[in-house]
Formats: structure tokens, sequence, C-alpha cells
């Protein structure tokens, strides 16, 4: 009997530790409690113990949610824009929060050489103030600030992912959902 309690607990200690990792991890089509199945109006129920912002704000019709847990930014939801107003789907969801991690431990604490070291980064392209990394496998593209890699805020140039110096921190992660 002493046996079957000890293992109950040990399950259920496993159990509760699955379920708490899995609130936080990033993986195609997927952030935390975020599916591509969710919809775009559940997302103030999901977050409801957070401070939520709709934008634009006072909208009737939000097209994004800013999630902020313990006064930060934690991600953005953004909805698919389409010309059918019915649609209730997300497009993406930019994460800023570290505690949300890949099941290789990337989040926005990680540095371009971790990212290099767990995923095949397809492509890298500039923005006006961001290199980008486009990583296929989990459907995600990954932002760095460039002004880690001494490029010119609005320089477009290509960049080639030598340029990028391993150190070079993550500044946002964004799950598409497709």
């Amino acid at each position: 009997m002493k046996i079957r309690v000890l293992l109950l607990v040990v399950l259920s200690v496993v159990l509760a530790q699955c379920n708490s990792a899995d609130k936080t991890l990033i993986a195609k089509n997927k952030v935390g409690e975020i599916t591509k199945a969710t919809k775009f109006n559940n997302i103030e129920e999901i977050f409801a113990k957070d401070s939520i912002v709709s934008l634009p704000e006072g909208s009737d019709e939000p097209t994004s949610y800013k999630i902020f847990k313990e006064g930060k930014l934690a991600m953005i939801v953004n909805k698919l824009i389409d010309n059918d107003t019915l649609i209730n789907q997300i497009e993406n969801v930019q994460v800023f929060d570290a505690a949300y991690t890949t099941d290789r431990k990337i989040s926005t604490n990680s540095t371009y050489k971790d990212v290099a070291d767990q995923y095949t980064i397809n492509k890298v392209e500039p923005t006006f103030t961001s290199a980008i990394l486009f990583v296929d496998e989990i459907n995600a593209t990954i932002a760095l600030n460039k002004k880690d890699l001494n490029i010119d805020e609005f320089d477009m140039r290509k960049i080639d992912k030598d340029q990028i110096p391993d150190r070079t921190a993550v500044k946002t992660i964004t799950i598409w959902f497709d």
C-alpha cells in the first residue's frame, strides 16, 4: 500500500512539472497555452490573471494583444488580418519573456551561437533595426539587434551568418501560425 501511495505522489509531481513546463514551451505552432487551434478572441480568457492591453486601444475589434506578466511585456499576440472579418485566427506570437523556451532551451536570454548550435538557420534578412533569423524547423523568426552587429540601423544590405558575432543577444522570438 505504501508503495502505491509513493508511486502516486511521484507521478503527481512529475505530471505537475510537465504541465508547468508546457505552459512556457515554444514549439512549432505553439507558445505556452497558445496553439494553432487557439482562437484570437480566447486570448483574454487564457491570460485572465495577467495584464492585457488590446491594440488599437479602446477598439471593439482589437488586432493585437500585449500580454504583461509581473509588469513586464511577455508577448504580443497578433490576429490574422484577412478580408473576411469572421477570421478569428492568430497570425503570430512575438515572445519577449525569457521564461518561454524551446525544447532546446532557446529563449530571449540566448545568443546567436546558442540558436545556431541548436537549429538550422535557413535565412538571414535585414530590417531597419534588426537582423531576422528564419528557423523553418519551428516556423520561427528570431530578431537580433543590428546595433549588436556593428551595422548601421538603416543599412539594408544582405547580412551573412558569418557577420553575426556569437555573443549577439536574441531580442525577440516570433512563432508563426500557418
